[in-house]
């Protein structure tokens, strides 16, 4: 790591144990110390607090750690906005891959969207009907299967299928 890079992220450390206070501030700036590391290993952005998916982020991160997962990133993600309504969406890093988690406002659900998808000419493609309302352009065009979780407010997307059945089972719980 880059001797600038650890002075930024020492003193985002600092700057986070005066806003937590002397209770719990260690483990917090190590947490937030790690994750920014963890996003900068892949040059992304640490998803800021002020995001509207931050606390649906955290809630997510937290119920994957009790299950096993080690979370080394929570970014932005670029599937924000691709459904009419929606709250927010992150990126994760983790121990077992990577994976978007979209977030609809409590207590909205995916329950009634329909994904389809079709392969063609070697690509996977999946659009989205039903509710929440997919903004027209959506579309996700890949090389590979895309797999799809819905749970609650929630909707991950996963290019994994053992990483998709390891955050199924995590969730399958609650």
């Amino acid at each position: 790591m880059k001797v600038r890079q650890r002075i930024i992220l020492a003193g985002f450390g600092l700057a986070v144990m005066a806003l937590v206070g002397p209770m719990g501030a260690q483990g917090a700036a190590q947490a937030t110390a790690s994750q920014a590391t963890g996003c900068a290993e892949v040059n992304w952005p640490v998803l800021q607090p002020s995001d509207p998916a931050y606390p649906d982020a955290m809630e997510l991160a937290k119920t994957l750690a009790e299950h096993g997962f080690i979370i080394t990133c929570i970014a932005p993600s670029t599937m924000t906005g691709t459904f009419e309504g929606q709250k927010g969406a992150a990126v994760y890093r983790t121990n077992q891959g990577s994976f978007d988690a979209l977030f609809l406002p409590k207590p909205q659900d995916f329950d009634e969207l329909q994904i389809v998808g079709k392969q063609e000419a070697g690509r996977y493609q999946y659009s989205f009907g039903g509710s929440p309302k997919p903004w027209p352009a959506n579309l996700i065009d890949a090389s590979h299967p895309v797999y799809f979780i819905k749970h609650a407010n929630r909707l991950i997307v996963a290019d994994d299928k053992e990483l998709a059945a390891h955050l199924g089972s995590a969730l399958a719980g609650l």
